[in-house]
């Protein structure tokens, strides 16, 4: 988050400056192995028609934008040189930044933890069991991923560069889809903790690829998803890694 920060800043003086998130806003003058086929970081339909609709209670940018302008004209900066007034947006949104981020990004949590209490666990632990939930994770897994074959690159190449969220919008939805189905299978008793893992990786992957189709409309919170991207790739290569590893164990 470090290097977000003066980003952040940036995008909120732009934001202020061309007034891109204020045209509706109230003026206030009064203004994988044989077994398990791999997690994909890349629904084969496109929901592009509804691919700018969002939450402007929940807007990141738009938020910090109304908050900075209130702040510019309750201190008088308006009719002030544009270089003081440059600075003084500057010095104003480090600390505003961090307020309207904490403030908005209810939506952008990310998920920490799976109760038992959601999940469907056997006793049956015998590799036979064991077989069974491997194979059921690869078939969710086939089944959700059927016609997207786009990596997570292309995607980020989709979405920032060209400016077409489809491909995020279509991971958002597969990986609520993956969530879903993750927590409709049997997982044996001594393999419970890699399906939470599982089903944490699926949801918060939901919410990283949600925050990145909605770059269009919101690109502060459009660059956060795009910062998690990293811990992301890094979390699916543990969780495919751990599953080689449980798949060695029954094979032996």
């Amino acid at each position: 988050m470090r290097t977000l920060k003066s980003g952040l800043v940036i995008l909120a003086v732009i934001a202020f400056l061309t007034g891109a998130y204020f045209a509706t806003a109230p003026k206030k003058q009064t203004i994988s192995d044989k077994n398990l086929d791999g997690i994909k970081l890349s629904s084969s339909e496109s929901k592009t028609n509804n691919v700018y609709d969002f939450d402007e209670k929940n807007n990141l940018t738009k938020n910090l934008g109304e908050t900075l302008f209130e702040e510019i004209q309750n201190n008088n900066l308006i009719n002030q040189e544009k270089r003081t007034l440059s600075s003084d947006v500057n010095a104003a949104s480090e600390n505003l930044a961090n307020k309207v981020i904490s403030d908005s990004l209810s939506d952008f949590k990310l998920v920490s933890n799976i109760y038992d209490s959601d999940l469907k666990i056997s006793q049956d632990v015998s590799k036979e069991a064991k077989n069974r939930y491997l194979k059921a994770v690869e078939e969710i897994n086939q089944k959700n991923f059927a016609n997207f074959k786009e990596n997570y690159l292309e995607v980020i190449v989709d979405t920032y560069q060209k400016i077409n969220p489809s491909s995020a919008n279509q991971l958002t939805n597969i990986y609520k889809a993956l969530a879903n189905d993750y927590l409709n299978i049997t997982v044996p008793a001594d393999w419970v903790d890699i399906h939470k893992r599982l089903i944490i990786y699926a949801k918060n992957a939901e919410i990283v690829y949600q925050a990145m189709a909605n770059y269009p409309t919101d690109p502060i919170k459009g660059y956060l998803a795009l910062e998690t991207i990293d811990s992301l790739v890094s979390s699916a290569e543990e969780i495919q890694n751990i599953f080689n590893e449980k798949i060695k164990e029954i094979s032996s």
